[in-house]
């Protein structure tokens, strides 16, 4: 698998700073969330999460922010945690598309 070699390597600084800021975007999200004055909204919480995995999804691969994209073999060098944190973003919005259609 090419995404497991491109793991094995050890991550630069500008990797690193990239990897820590979407982490910290991951955890400033719930905590504004939660010093909200708004009441609970399912979608909203829906959106805040979906919010939450595509951070991940970044933090997981910063390479995308840093290298020059290879467009030829793109699927070959997205890490599999950044495949699924962007798995469920897709689902996470696309439930939010239902509720929303629902109310």
């Amino acid at each position: 698998m090419a995404s497991d070699s491109a793991q094995a390597s050890p991550r630069t600084r500008g990797e690193k700073l990239v990897t820590c800021g979407w982490l910290a975007l991951a955890v400033a999200i719930p905590i504004s969330c939660i010093f909200s004055s708004e009441p609970f909204n399912f979608s909203a919480c829906l959106a805040a999460l979906s919010l939450i995995t595509l951070c991940a999804a970044f933090a997981c691969w910063p390479k995308l922010f840093i290298a020059p994209i290879d467009y030829k073999h793109l699927c070959d060098t997205v890490p599999r945690k950044s495949q699924i944190a962007m798995s469920l973003f897709v689902g996470l919005t696309v439930l939010r598309g239902f509720v929303e259609l629902m109310a």
